[in-house]
């Protein structure tokens, strides 16, 4: 394990634990409010509900998308704190900067290699 207080690391995993448990209650939420999937949708026949129903799923299906990636990530997360890795670098194996994690706690770069991969683009 990195020299993270023990305190500071307990904050993380509670916080990374929340965010877990809304992205999950999210991803439900936007499943059974997706228009396409409702069983009122053979009943519609109104010029431009398809249009609609059409929009509103592709909407979903995005955010979705992204909610499904925030719960890896944060996954990911929990599981290094468990392994005892949390907070190195992926690229360079360097400690992530505690101010970086405390914003954004599924961080896998420290700032320097986060601004060069994003530099590169």
């Amino acid at each position: 394990m990195l020299n993270f207080p023990k305190n500071t690391l307990e904050f993380i995993k509670k916080h990374l634990l929340r965010q877990q448990r809304e992205v999950e209650k999210n991803l439900k939420e936007v499943s059974e409010d997706d228009p396409a999937m409702s069983p009122a949708l053979a009943e519609s026949s109104e010029p431009g509900t398809d249009s609609y129903i059409a929009d509103s799923h592709a909407k979903t299906v995005v955010l979705e998308h992204q909610l499904k990636n925030a719960k890896t990530s944060i996954t990911a997360a929990l599981s290094k704190i468990r392994k005892g890795n949390y907070g190195k670098c992926e690229k360079c194996s360097q400690a992530i900067e505690i101010g970086r994690l405390l914003a954004m706690p599924t961080a896998q770069y420290c700032v320097s290699c986060s601004q060069k991969k994003t530099s590169k683009r």
